[in-house]
């Protein structure tokens, strides 16, 4: 069989099954009809009728490009395996709700198939960071030189009038002179630009200064004379939060349905949760999820939650997540014993959704900055050699789960020894920050970009393909290369050269990242400032 028949079945079967999506949501809708016209005599075994198809739709729709239909199905199901398994009779309402969803669900079909399916495709685009941050800097036009020390890291700069700001560009970040731009001048220009994180510079720092910033919303504070590179620090952590990852959380308790409404109160705000109801699972749980806290009944068949939080301590990787106790225990002296056995806070329940979120936000973002912290390379703020190479191997098994390649690349910069040799240790510092910026900017944010040592960079990159991750290098490197490196009074040059590697070839962490070091050697040994693919 041919490629072109290969395509031609693969072609018919889409349309085959988006005939037959059609006609399971009619099927489904027509059932939840029915059932609201007996809604006080629904058997178990129609729910479960209804259940068993929204499970084969959410376990196929996603293979033939139907990813939100799949996640819609997935919840419905997920909603009626709770109402069965908890003997509960829905009520009309719940009835009328479950058909207005399908109902939704199949509208949402029916204007997907008119604009026409696109094929699925395990390689993500590579052009999320494709614009730089805008920085907008008030000084009542004495800016130049900040704006000049920003740009060269690779920052889009403008020096504005606080009346046009905001007209035609919109700045990711505001910072504001207050020793030089009067309160009821700048007030209103930060106030028309919400979206845009504020950084204040005063010649004063006393207390009431500050506290001053504070309450007129400032993220940033720094005095006269400016520290440029700690500034630069500053705008690279106030950039990185909004792209973190969604928090993730692993919950176990034999509760099913309690621990799974935990799960889905938790995902309306945006915090993945896995749940668990075995002790028995939870270190392959934590393997697969890595979660930023873990929520632990105490009172489980056969394993104790302080029990289990013992067993989770055995393991190095986890001394740092956050083990928190959730549990009807109400006697302090109990709560306090349980503590001292591993855990490091304690949840009482019944717990209402808002104070489960309010806890859990809180707990996991405490836990995010310190691994952040612990794992982030002081310079560049990028990760360390250790938890990039801790990444490589998560990614490689996760690929294997999937069979979806990931890509790792890695990035040298040329002659680097010549650039500290020729303009000292501080410049050659400020290109290390440069590029590490340019790479943060330019990649996905799905993907990681680690210190690896010196000059040495590794770029993770989950779902993508070899040539699209050697294409968003390429682009890279051309844009580095075009980059004017500032040095006292002399303007310079400098390039990088990089190797890349998939999974689909070397199937191991180590073999993976000795073949794009390798490949990146050998860019070098061709003529550096170019890019090489690792070849078995």
């Amino acid at each position: 069989m041919t490629d072109v028949d290969v395509q031609a079945r693969l072609a018919a079967l889409r349309e085959q099954y988006g005939r037959r999506l059609r006609d399971d949501l009619q099927t489904m809708m027509a059932q939840t009809r029915e059932l609201s016209e007996h809604q006080t005599a629904v058997k178990a075994d129609s729910l479960e009728t209804l259940r068993q198809g929204l499970h084969r739709m959410a376990g196929s729709a996603g293979t033939f490009g139907y990813a939100a239909l799949s996640q819609d199905a997935r919840e419905m199901e997920v909603w009626l395996q709770t109402l069965i398994e908890g003997s509960s009779q829905p009520t009309l309402q719940m009835l009328t709700a479950l058909h207005d969803r399908l109902s939704n669900s199949y509208r949402n079909l029916e204007r997907m198939q008119i604009a026409g399916m696109t094929e699925p495709d395990d390689s993500h685009p590579l052009a999320s960071g494709e614009r730089a941050i805008r920085v907008a800097v008030l000084a009542d036009g004495d800016t130049g030189e900040l704006i000049r020390s920003l740009s060269g890291f690779g920052y889009e700069c403008r020096d504005l009038d606080a009346r046009e700001i905001g007209a035609d560009w919109r700045p990711d970040i505001a910072i504001v002179d207050t020793a030089k731009v009067e309160y009821d001048v700048w007030k209103p220009a930060v106030g028309a630009i919400p979206e845009a994180a504020l950084i204040v510079l005063s010649a004063a720092g006393d207390f009431e200064t500050r506290l001053d910033a504070v309450r007129n919303g400032a993220q940033g504070f720094f005095m006269h004379p400016v520290d440029v590179p700690s500034l630069e620090h500053r705008l690279r952590y106030l950039i990185n939060l909004p792209q973190q990852d969604p928090y993730r959380v692993l919950i176990v308790d034999d509760d099913i349905e309690l621990a799974e409404h935990f799960r889905l109160t938790l995902k309306q705000t945006g915090i993945e949760s896995r749940v668990i109801s075995d002790p028995r699972d939870v270190l392959i749980g934590l393997r697969d999820i890595v979660p930023d806290l873990v929520l632990i009944d105490i009172n489980m068949p056969g394993c104790s939650g302080p029990e289990l939080a013992r067993i989770i301590r055995f393991d190095d990787d986890w001394l740092k997540i956050p083990l928190i106790y959730l549990s009807a225990e109400s006697n302090v002296h109990r709560q306090a014993q349980a503590l001292a056995q591993a855990g490091d806070d304690f949840l009482v329940k019944p717990i209402g959704d808002m104070a489960l979120v309010s806890a859990v936000t809180a707990r996991a973002q405490r836990s995010r900055q310190l691994s952040m912290a612990l794992a982030r390379d002081g310079l560049t703020g990028l990760i360390k050699h250790p938890a990039i190479k801790e990444l490589i191997e998560l990614e490689v098994a996760r690929s294997q789960r999937t069979q979806a390649g990931a890509c790792v690349v890695m990035i040298d910069i040329d002659r680097f020894k010549s650039i500290n040799d020729t303009y000292g240790h501080g410049t050659g510092d400020y290109v290390i920050r440069l590029l590490a910026n340019l790479l943060r900017q330019r990649l996905r944010r799905v993907d990681h970009v680690g210190r690896y040592g010196g000059e040495e960079f590794v770029a993770v990159l989950p779902s993508c393909q070899l040539e699209n991750a050697r294409e968003t290098i390429e682009r890279i490197r051309i844009s580095f290369s075009q980059l004017e490196c500032v040095a006292a009074d002399e303007v310079f040059h400098a390039t990088f050269s990089a190797g890349v590697a998939s999974t689909r070839e070397w199937p191991n962490a180590e073999a993976l990242l000795e073949a794009a070091d390798k490949a990146m050697y050998e860019a070098k040994q061709a003529g550096r400032n170019q890019t090489r693919i690792a070849t078995p």
